[in-house]
C-alpha cells in the first residue's frame, strides 16, 4: 500500500511570547508582506524581533518574561535583624524561595528551612521583588533558639560588631510568568515593539527600497502608484509612528507597577 511522508519543520520551548504567526495575525492584518515575486516574509526574520523586543522590555522593567531560576548574593546587614525579621530585596520579581544559605567565603555558616521562606502576592497576581524570612518553629533540620538561628552570625562567631558582610547570603528563587499569566500589558507591548522592525523590512517590498513611486506604460496605457516612502520615511512610517506613540504610553504607565522603587544609598 503507498504511503505520503510529510516533513514538518517545528521548534519547541523558544521563549517567545508570541509566535511570528500570532504577530502577524494581529498587527499585520490585512497588510501583504510578500515580496513582488510572491515571497512570503521569512518567519525566522520575524521570530528575531520578537526576541530582541522581549529581552528590550525584560532590561526596561528589570524583569524576566519566561520562568526562570535565578542564583543571586545578596549582603547582610545586621540592622535587619534588630526589633523585627529581615526581608531581602532581589533584582527580579520572587514567585517562589528555594533556599536561603549562609555563607563566610566559601564556608556554609547557616542554611535557613525553605518553610521560613515567604513570599507576597497582590490582588492582580503581581510579585514584588522582594520576599522575608519568617521563622515557623518547623521545618527539615531546624533546631535549637529560632533567635540563635537568625542572629547566629552574630552571636556564634563575635560578628556582632561588623554591620555589614558584602555577599553573605546566596538565595535560589524563581521569576517571570506562567504562560497561561502573561499580561496583556506587556504582551501588547512587545507585539507593538517587534512589528516595527518587521515594518521596515516590509516596507521596502511594497515597490522596492528607496522607491517612493513606480509606473508601467504598455501602448498608451499608463499605471502609476505612489507611496509615503522616501528617504525619510518607510511605506509604513504612519503605522511605526502610532505604534511608538502608544508604547511610549503604554511603558509610562505599567512602570511603575512592574519595575517598581529603586532604592540607592549614600
Amino acid at each position: 500500500m503507498p504511503t505520503i511522508t510529510y516533513t514538518a519543520k517545528y521548534k519547541k520551548n523558544t521563549g517567545l511570547m508570541i509566535s511570528p504567526s500570532e504577530l502577524l495575525a494581529l498587527y499585520f492584518y490585512g497588510i501583504n508582506v510578500q515580496s513582488d515575486e510572491g515571497i512570503e516574509f521569512d518567519l525566522e526574520t520575524v521570530r528575531y524581533y520578537i526576541l530582541t523586543a522581549q529581552r528590550e522590555v525584560e532590561n526596561y522593567l528589570d524583569i524576566k518574561l519566561n520562568p526562570q531560576l535565578i542564583n543571586e548574593t545578596l549582603s547582610y546587614y545586621s540592622t535587619d535583624y534588630y526589633g523585627r525579621f529581615p526581608f531581602f530585596q532581589t533584582k527580579y520579581p520572587v514567585a517562589e524561595v528555594y533556599s536561603l544559605i549562609g555563607l563566610l567565603a566559601r564556608a556554609e555558616q547557616i542554611i535557613y528551612p525553605k518553610e521560613w521562606l515567604k513570599v507576597h502576592i497582590d490582588p492582580d497576581g503581581m510579585h514584588p521583588k522582594r520576599f522575608s524570612l519568617v521563622p515557623t518553629g518547623s521545618g527539615a533540620g531546624v533546631s535549637g533558639n529560632a533567635d540563635v538561628i537568625i542572629t547566629g552570625i552574630l552571636r556564634d562567631i563575635g560578628l556582632r560588631s561588623y554591620g555589614n558582610i558584602p555577599d553573605y547570603f546566596n538565595v535560589q528563587y524563581k521569576t517571570g510568568f506562567e504562560y497561561n499569566q502573561l499580561p496583556e500589558d506587556i504582551l501588547n507591548v512587545v507585539g507593538k515593539l517587534a512589528s516595527i522592525g518587521v515594518f521596515n523590512i516590509a516596507g521596502d517590498l511594497v515597490i522596492g527600497a528607496g522607491l517612493a513611486s513606480t509606473s508601467l506604460s504598455i501602448d498608451g496605457l499608463s499605471q502609476s502608484l505612489n507611496t509615503t516612502q522616501s528617504a525619510e520615511n518607510s511605506a509604513f512610517s504612519a503605522r511605526i509612528r502610532q505604534y511608538t506613540k502608544e508604547i511610549k504610553d503604554t511603558m509610562s504607565r505599567v512602570k511603575l507597577k512592574y519595575r517598581g522603587y529603586n532604592f540607592t544609598s549614600l
